[in-house]
């Protein structure tokens, strides 16, 4: 869930996920699987189309609008928190630096609750090339961690490692470490295979431990699709006509 501010103080809430989790069900109806204030479990359910990235296809991202009712316990990722181009020079977010993801343990989902899974690692790789992939180059990074089905369109957030010089003896300061605050890295694609065949005509695919994950910046980019934002302005035209705005989502992050 991210969200994106109006003109008047409102906030538009647009569900993110992978695109080839949405191809799966655009097109048709499909439901969101929630948790209500109540402590209760259940479903939203939506036909609206899912938006992709508007200028790379092959962006595995994916947007549709949400508009939960103040019953579902929801919180959204602000566009603050993104971890932009910007962001990533000013917090020097880089390699080594710890994430965590929030998906989806198909497992065990839980029956009176929706229980999410949180899994950690380290950035790997942040390159300026893009990335081969089996959809064409990509611009991607690359993290320490097992991504399992059921991730797929996960956020994943970073913590970046900051420094603290303070007072030392008389080789000199001492230098220690720790992390900063969380920003938004990106969205879960899923994890790198290396496949090994085991005899003629069949293979398997091994998990190598790289996760896969597509860049914040082009999942903003995709949240400003022309046809989102022309969207949105419309909205905020009819909300500013009828002199009426709606209540919040609780922010995240």
């Amino acid at each position: 869930m991210v969200g994106i501010p109006g003109k008047y103080g409102n906030t538009f809430p647009h569900a993110v996920t992978a695109r080839h989790v949405a191809e799966n069900v655009d097109g048709g109806p499909f439901c969101f699987g929630v948790n209500f204030r109540d402590n209760k479990a259940g479903w939203l359910r939506s036909e609206i189309k899912w938006w992709y990235h508007p200028t790379e296809p092959n962006q595995d991202v994916a947007v549709t609008v949400m508009n939960p009712s103040e019953r579902t316990d929801m919180e959204y990722i602000p566009e603050g928190i993104f971890a932009t181009e910007e962001a990533i020079q000013r917090y020097n977010i880089g390699l080594g630096d710890e994430i965590s993801l929030i998906g989806l343990f198909t497992n065990f989902v839980g029956t009176s609750k929706h229980f999410p899974v949180v899994r950690t690692g380290n950035i790997a790789m942040m390159p300026s090339d893009k990335v081969p992939m089996e959809d064409g180059p990509m611009e991607v990074y690359l993290a320490e961690g097992r991504s399992i089905g059921g991730l797929s369109g996960s956020p994943v957030f970073v913590r970046p490692t900051t420094r603290i010089i303070g007072l030392g003896n008389e080789q000199g300061p001492q230098t220690v470490f720790g992390v900063g605050g969380f920003y938004f890295l990106g969205l879960m694609r899923g994890h790198w295979d290396l496949p090994l065949g085991v005899e003629v005509g069949h293979a398997e695919a091994v998990n190598m431990g790289i996760s896969i994950v597509v860049p914040a910046k082009k999942v903003l980019e995709t949240l400003y699709h022309p046809e989102l934002v022309a969207l949105r302005d419309e909205q905020d035209d009819r909300r500013k006509a009828d002199g009426a705005g709606d209540p919040p989502l609780r922010c995240g992050g």
